[in-house]
């Protein structure tokens, strides 16, 4: 009994048939998943199969995190919105910059240590021969009370800094 052996067919035939070149079959035979029957040739049904198990494989892989098109526009769109009510804020002047606050806060600061530090300068003449603590303590904490008051009223106006002045939120001029 004479046993028939699979047709094989060479790499041009292969690739023409799988819409490959003739490098890329090479390359997936290389690779393991399109089997070579001889030197240059194939046998059309394992060549087929092992190109669709790739394929399916791939398809998996890339089906695991499928992109949602409509998710990713209504993303975008949201973050161009978000970005356009950053500006207009900023045009109106309703928003600061961390970066300016914390410049502000820190003359903000400096001016209440330096007042609360010239308080015993303003108080120390009408304290001297006081015996009465707590008319002692109450002259203290109406000088300081009138510092706290001074500055509470005082306007603090966040200007931008220099180097923030004229430049918008993707830095340009």
């Amino acid at each position: 009994m004479k046993s028939t052996a699979a047709p094989t067919y060479p790499v041009a035939t292969i690739a023409k048939l799988l819409l490959l070149s003739d490098r890329r079959v090479q390359q997936l035979t290389k690779e393991g998943i399109i089997p070579k029957a001889e030197r240059g040739r194939y046998e059309l049904a394992p060549a087929v199969q092992g190109y669709i198990r790739f394929l399916q494989e791939r398809s998996l892989r890339s089906d695991s995190s499928p992109i949602d098109y409509h998710m990713e526009k209504a993303r975008l769109t949201k973050a161009q919105a978000d970005t356009a009510e950053i500006e207009l804020a900023k045009a109106r002047q309703d928003v600061a910059s961390v970066k300016q606050i914390e410049k502000n806060l820190a003359g903000v600061f400096a001016e209440v240590r330096t007042n609360i530090r010239n308080v015993p300068d303003r108080v120390v003449s009408s304290l001297i021969g006081m015996t009465d603590e707590r008319e002692f303590k109450a002259r203290l904490l109406r000088e300081i009370d009138l510092v706290l008051d001074a500055l509470a009223e005082a306007d603090v106006l966040i200007e931008p800094s220099e180097d923030e002045a004229g430049f918008s939120a993707d830095g340009a001029v």
